[in-house]
């Protein structure tokens, strides 16, 4: 038998074508939804999810049989986070990932075999609809566009979305746990959940209501991974605190960390901690600053953002080289590729990888960059929370939801930026009635029914909050509504825990079609009742 499992009882633990013909269906947009990504890996990644699937398969028929093995289930959550990312594949890089995931599956079905003939058991091996003559990818691209129509083709539009919501929430939790595996080496059982979550794309016959139900089941397992995760966090980093972070540049050479993954960016700070380049954060990225452990690195020089919803214009305009964290999500454009760096175990057109923590060719570049001339400070804004002033000032908002006081709760925010307008919030405040509640941490307000904690990253002091009031307040006879304020890659999952904790009534704002399409959003509400913001708050408020 293949060594890739072992058994409990013994042992508890070519290159890609660079031209085609333009009439070629590989050269053109053919599967709706994903014109933003060239077609020929989209046929490829259509192959790799494939073939993914298959791996889980017999991964799981083989944990069942009593085999495990780990560093392949670790294999597998890496490759589902990959699952359309937000840049161009190396081609080169995604064509290895896919042959070793190839490699990978066919170990693990002759695995299978193996221990089915040993035992006599009757074992079921799946139909593979892909061949690999070869590796000849352009066989691989052509079948992996026509196995692509051939799946769109065969559900009907509320099964491809939900297929398309649990692959969202998959990448989501995939890219939660591995960050998480950063700070622990203990069993997750959540990884097991999010194979079998997939698992169950093996099987056509799944009907909309089994997908529904295992949709609304994983919540739990994925608001699961969120606690652990800030939890472990705040063990490595120290408590979350309130900090001033300045949003601007100072004089010299830089770079520039976009992305989600707080170990790699600790990894490039120990790497720059004894030169004299500037490290700023991005985007979300900016969390760092709220961990006082962040605080002993000297050449952590802020926080960088031209705009609040450009990342081309931002990495356009800065003057220096970018490393982009594991699990990015955002387009990139052609425009600075050549300075970009990547920690992602397959690196973007353009990228330079950066492996085994080995920093030297970003820092290299850095040093030689012009960088920026002058200091220049654009404005200070505050990351983090005191979780005790939180929590007293809930504490009072709880007294007086029990004292009927107050009949509904409201909050606004979850996510770093606010992409409704403010003349929304503005209007809707104006027309809150006296016995409705506002916690928001996006505008301030003085008014007494309007609790405003000033803090740009807020998710998990939201979560906190409301796991919180939760404790005291029964959630099936208080209503509480939420609207988010911005939409990324975990959108989704976010949408799926707070229905998990209660949350009646859950509004998302406009999102751009590489989050949520307007079609998934009309899906949403028509299947699971989440509601989309409108152009008039006092309308909304009435839904309420």
């Amino acid at each position: 038998m293949s060594n890739q499992f072992a058994n409990h009882e013994n042992n508890p633990d070519k290159n890609f074508p660079e031209v085609y013909n333009e009439k070629s269906p590989s050269s053109q947009c053919a599967i709706e939804g994903f014109c933003s990504i060239d077609p020929i890996v989209y046929s490829l990644l259509e192959v790799l999810l494939y073939e993914l699937k298959q791996l889980t398969y017999y991964y799981i028929k083989m944990q069942e049989l009593g085999y495990e093995n780990q560093n392949l289930k670790d294999r597998i959550i890496n490759y589902l986070s990959l699952i359309i990312v937000g840049y161009e594949f190396n081609r080169n890089e995604f064509q290895q990932t896919l042959s070793e995931i190839h490699k990978d599956k066919e170990e693990a079905k002759n695995s299978f075999i193996e221990v089915c003939e040993k035992r006599n058991i009757d074992c079921q091996i799946l139909k593979s609809n892909i061949k690999f003559e070869n590796f000849d990818l352009n066989s691989l691209v052509n079948q992996g566009e026509q196995q692509a129509i051939k799946r769109n083709r065969s559900m009907n539009s509320d099964i491809k979305n939900l297929y398309e919501i649990i692959m969202n929430i998959i990448k989501s939790a995939s890219i939660r746990l591995i960050e998480l595996k950063c700070y622990t080496k203990d069993y997750l059982p959540e990884e097991d959940a999010i194979l079998k979550l997939f698992n169950n794309l093996n099987f056509s016959a799944m009907t909309e209501q089994k997908l529904v139900r295992k949709i609304n089941d994983f919540a739990k397992v994925n608001y699961d991974i969120h606690k652990k995760l800030h939890r472990l966090k705040e063990e490595y980093y120290g408590k979350i605190g309130l900090h001033k972070v300045s949003i601007g540049v100072k004089k010299g050479q830089s770079i520039l960390a976009s992305g989600q993954n707080l170990k790699d960016f600790e990894n490039l700070l120990e790497a720059t901690k004894d030169t004299d380049i500037n490290i700023y954060t991005h985007n979300g990225l900016i969390v760092a600053h709220a961990y006082p452990k962040f605080a002993k690195y000297k050449n952590l020089a802020g926080h960088f953002q031209m705009s609040l919803d450009s990342v081309q214009f931002d990495f356009a305009s800065f003057k220096g080289p970018i490393l982009i964290l594991r699990n990015f999500q955002y387009l990139l454009d052609k425009i600075y590729r050549g300075r970009l760096f990547t920690t992602n175990i397959i690196a973007g057109k353009g990228m330079t990888k950066i492996e085994n923590n080995d920093f030297f060719p970003i820092t290299d570049y850095a040093e030689k960059a012009k960088g920026f001339e002058h200091d220049h400070l654009i404005t200070e804004v505050k990351v983090g929370y005191k979780e005790e002033e939180v929590m007293l000032k809930v504490n009072r908002l709880i007294e007086r939801i029990k004292n009927k006081e107050i009949k509904h709760l409201i909050i606004v925010g979850l996510l770093n930026h606010a992409a409704i307008h403010s003349e929304y919030f503005n209007e809707l405040e104006k027309n809150l009635p006296e016995d409705f509640f506002v916690i928001s941490t996006i505008l301030p307000s003085l008014k007494d029914n309007v609790l405003y904690f000033d803090s740009f990253f807020n998710s998990s002091l939201i979560y906190k909050i409301l796991a919180h009031i939760k404790t005291e307040i029964d959630f099936e006879t208080f209503p509480v509504s939420l609207f988010i304020t911005t939409c990324n890659l975990h959108t989704l999952s976010h949408l799926f825990n707070l229905k998990y904790l209660g949350v009646k009534n859950i509004f998302l704002p406009p999102c751009n079609s590489n989050t949520i399409t307007p079609q998934m959003a009309e899906f949403l509400k028509s299947k699971f009742g989440f509601k989309q913001v409108s152009s008039d708050p006092k309308k909304d408020l009435k839904e309420l």
